[in-house]
Protein backbone atom coordinates (compact mmCIF):
# COMPACT_ATOMS: atom_id res chain seq x y z
CA UNK A 1 0.00 0.00 0.00
CA UNK A 2 1.28 3.49 -0.88
CA UNK A 3 2.05 5.98 1.84
CA UNK A 4 0.05 9.18 1.93
CA UNK A 5 3.02 11.26 0.69
CA UNK A 6 3.65 8.85 -2.21
CA UNK A 7 -0.02 8.98 -3.17
CA UNK A 8 -0.02 12.80 -3.07
CA UNK A 9 3.14 12.82 -5.19
CA UNK A 10 1.52 10.58 -7.80
CA UNK A 11 -1.57 12.80 -7.88
CA UNK A 12 0.57 15.91 -8.34
CA UNK A 13 2.51 14.20 -11.14
CA UNK A 14 -0.70 13.17 -12.89
CA UNK A 15 -2.17 16.66 -12.61
CA UNK A 16 1.06 18.24 -13.85
CA UNK A 17 1.21 15.93 -16.86
CA UNK A 18 -2.40 16.67 -17.70
CA UNK A 19 -1.99 20.43 -17.51
CA UNK A 20 1.26 20.32 -19.50
CA UNK A 21 -0.52 18.35 -22.20
CA UNK A 22 -3.41 20.82 -22.23
CA UNK A 23 -0.99 23.71 -22.86
CA UNK A 24 0.60 22.11 -25.92
CA UNK A 25 -0.18 24.16 -29.05
CA UNK A 26 -2.24 22.27 -31.59
CA UNK A 27 -3.47 22.88 -35.10
CA UNK A 28 -2.07 25.19 -37.74
CA UNK A 29 -0.16 28.18 -36.48
CA UNK A 30 -1.44 31.58 -37.61
CA UNK A 31 0.97 34.42 -38.33
CA UNK A 32 0.55 38.16 -38.82
CA UNK A 33 1.50 38.53 -42.49
CA UNK A 34 2.19 42.25 -42.08
CA UNK A 35 5.27 41.34 -39.99
CA UNK A 36 6.94 39.77 -43.05
CA UNK A 37 8.08 40.94 -46.48
CA UNK A 38 7.77 38.66 -49.51
CA UNK A 39 10.97 39.04 -51.55
CA UNK A 40 11.18 38.88 -55.38
CA UNK A 41 13.10 35.56 -55.20
CA UNK A 42 10.23 33.88 -53.29
CA UNK A 43 11.89 34.10 -49.87
CA UNK A 44 10.44 35.90 -46.84
CA UNK A 45 12.06 38.38 -44.44
CA UNK A 46 10.82 39.30 -40.97
CA UNK A 47 10.49 43.05 -40.34
CA UNK A 48 10.83 43.01 -36.55
CA UNK A 49 11.54 40.45 -33.80
CA UNK A 50 8.57 38.12 -33.21
CA UNK A 51 7.73 34.89 -31.41
CA UNK A 52 5.78 32.01 -32.93
CA UNK A 53 4.41 29.01 -31.05
CA UNK A 54 4.30 25.59 -32.66
CA UNK A 55 3.98 21.95 -31.64
CA UNK A 56 7.74 21.97 -30.93
CA UNK A 57 7.58 25.05 -28.69
CA UNK A 58 8.40 28.72 -28.93
CA UNK A 59 10.38 30.00 -31.93
CA UNK A 60 11.95 33.47 -31.78
CA UNK A 61 12.62 35.13 -35.11
CA UNK A 62 14.71 38.27 -35.57
CA UNK A 63 15.49 40.24 -38.73
CA UNK A 64 18.32 38.63 -40.64
CA UNK A 65 18.79 36.29 -43.57
CA UNK A 66 15.55 35.55 -45.45
CA UNK A 67 13.60 32.31 -45.13
CA UNK A 68 13.68 30.32 -48.36
CA UNK A 69 11.19 27.53 -49.19
CA UNK A 70 12.35 24.19 -47.79
CA UNK A 71 14.54 25.82 -45.13
CA UNK A 72 13.79 24.67 -41.57
CA UNK A 73 14.02 27.13 -38.68
CA UNK A 74 13.11 25.89 -35.21
CA UNK A 75 11.47 22.89 -36.84
CA UNK A 76 9.27 25.08 -39.03
CA UNK A 77 9.36 25.80 -42.76
CA UNK A 78 8.60 29.51 -42.31
CA UNK A 79 8.52 30.27 -46.07
CA UNK A 80 6.07 27.42 -46.78
CA UNK A 81 3.84 28.52 -43.90
CA UNK A 82 3.85 32.12 -45.13
CA UNK A 83 3.20 31.05 -48.73
CA UNK A 84 0.04 29.24 -47.54
CA UNK A 85 -1.24 31.99 -45.24
CA UNK A 86 -0.06 35.25 -46.77
CA UNK A 87 -0.24 34.97 -50.56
Amino acid sequence: MLSRSALLGLCALALGAGSAHAQQPTGQMEVNCSQFTHNPDGSWSVKQPIELFSETGRVRITPGPPFKPGMSFGGLDIAKMLDRQCR
